[in-house]
């Protein structure tokens, strides 16, 4: 049996996440995904049983390669790690936007296994934890450390695109004035 190469698995993830981009979910397959990848459509099968299980597998990948950018807990006092962590996802919706249209696809797809959630969900725990430290301390509003969660991304996801264009120093401002809303907003 030939060794897989953790490479090539690499390449063809980016190459999945470029086509589920380009195409969506719904028109993606695996021969687009090998050309992409620039292999034969064999290959994608000597690491992936299919499409389930690669969209499956690049989901676990991309929700865990985004906690470990945004949810980091550096040990910061709560609100220095709030605004580490709103500057980190606003970052991130940026920079990433192949990664957050995949997961916006997949968040409610029957291609993720309960298996693949449950992991999932595991990477949300610092921040959870962050809040519920929040709550605790009677620093942040007791509210469901849930809706707190969806507040923060769904601000980071509307506020964005306004980001396009900024200078760098202009950008300096509006990720610290975005940080102070949503604390601003969570606060006791």
């Amino acid at each position: 049996m030939r060794q897989k190469d953790e490479a090539k698995a690499q390449d063809i993830l980016r190459a999945t996440l470029h086509e589920v981009q380009a195409v969506g979910l719904a028109g993606l397959s695996i021969e687009a995904v090998a050309r992409r990848a620039g292999i034969a459509t064999g290959t994608v099968y000597t690491y992936f049983r299919g499409k389930d299980a690669l969209l499956d597998s690049l989901y676990l990948h991309t929700k865990t390669a985004f906690s470990d950018f945004v949810l980091r807990d550096d040990g910061l006092p709560l609100r220095a790690a709030f605004t580490r962590m709103t500057k980190a996802y606003l970052d991130y919706i940026i920079e990433h936007e192949a990664e957050i249209i995949f997961m916006g696809q997949m968040a409610n797809s029957p291609y993720v296994t309960e298996q693949t959630r449950e992991a999932a969900a595991l990477g949300a725990r610092p921040v959870a934890a962050m809040l519920e430290r929040g709550k605790l301390e009677q620093l942040l509003k007791d509210l469901d450390t849930a809706w707190m969660m969806a507040f923060v991304g769904g601000t980071m996801k509307a506020m964005a695109p306004l980001a396009a264009g900024m200078s760098a120093a202009g950008y300096a401002a509006f990720q610290e004035s975005v940080a102070t809303l949503c604390w601003d907003a969570l606060k006791a």
